[in-house]
């Protein structure tokens, strides 16, 4: 069971590294423009429109990641995806969690676009209160859209067990 907790734990680590890295990027950002004196190389939208739209696309993913996740992660969906690194000799606990790491990382890998892209466009037009907004965003959709592992690999497995 130890091995179930800390894979647990270190799936916990890796939603929340992920999903920090905007902050992080974010704070670099403001440093660059505030102390490196960085300005915009292109200014494709006025900026209030790029805000508008941002917070728009971030507000929709709010929205969204909670009814995505459900979907993407139902002990079902998990334990029937193909996965390279499992094999059909290792142990249900393996595979399950082997199973939602992958299924976290393709959740993750969604709701990190919509950030992305406001990262790429803040940095873009060097607008500090986008980067760090943007920062915050993320971190908040960590916390709503993020899973009980513990319980979802349990489920995993049982559903692995039933179907094999």
């Amino acid at each position: 069971m130890s091995a179930s907790t800390s894979a647990v734990q270190r799936l916990n680590m890796f939603w929340f590294l992920v999903l920090s890295a905007p902050m992080l990027i974010g704070i670099t950002i403001a440093g660059l423009v505030w102390f490196g004196n960085y300005t915009a190389s292109i200014d494709l939208l006025p900026q209030e429109t790029l805000r508008m739209g941002a917070m728009g696309a971030m507000g929709l993913m709010l929205v969204v990641a909670r009814p995505l996740r459900n979907v993407l992660l139902s002990p079902s969906a998990i334990a029937s995806r193909q996965s390279q690194t499992v094999t059909p000799a290792d142990s249900s606990d393996d595979q399950a969690v082997a199973k939602v790491q992958a299924s976290m990382f393709m959740l993750l890998g969604m709701l990190d676009a919509v950030s992305m892209g406001v990262i790429a466009l803040s940095l873009m037009q060097a607008d500090v209160l986008l980067a760090l907004l943007n920062g915050v965003y993320t971190l908040v959709l960590a916390v709503i859209a993020r899973p009980d592992f513990a319980a979802l690999v349990d489920a995993t497995r049982k559903q692995l067990i039933h179907n094999g």
